[in-house]
């Protein structure tokens, strides 16, 4: 199994997106369907074009909140794991219905920022779908 993240637009409606996210590392995989806006990962794809800035330097994406409020929440959070800079990516999931997965996606720095290349110069009304594989 690749140790990857797909992202995928499923549909467009004016600036409102319904997307679709695949995360695997070489054991485990997850997906889940969330909604969301055009620009959504713009930003964070920005942020992770400059990561590491430290060994300390953390940066996370989140949508939703958990608890009842929401119907999914997601949380990725990216961090160095190593003093050499090895970095990962970490998808969390809580309760309420114990459906949440929660695993690492390890990588190194330069692939972290082509993951924020990616993401910060998607075009979805063009591509609907961008896949990054972590080297």
């Amino acid at each position: 199994m690749e140790r990857k993240i797909k992202i995928r637009a499923l549909n467009i409606e004016n600036e409102e997106v319904h997307f679709q996210i695949e995360l695997a590392n070489a054991v485990n995989s997850t997906s889940i369907d969330f909604y969301g806006y055009i620009d959504e990962f713009r930003s964070f794809g920005a942020e992770l074009c400059s990561f590491p800035q430290n060994i300390n330097h953390k940066i996370q994406y989140e949508l939703g909140e958990q608890g009842n409020k929401w119907a999914y929440y997601i949380l990725l959070r990216v961090f160095c794991y190593e003093t050499n800079g090895y970095s990962a990516i970490n998808n969390n999931r809580e309760e309420p219905y114990k459906n949440y997965s929660e695993f690492c996606i390890m990588t190194v720095p330069a692939s972290i920022n082509k993951l924020g290349q990616l993401l910060k110069g998607w075009k979805m009304e063009n591509e609907k779908e961008i896949e990054w594989i972590a080297e």
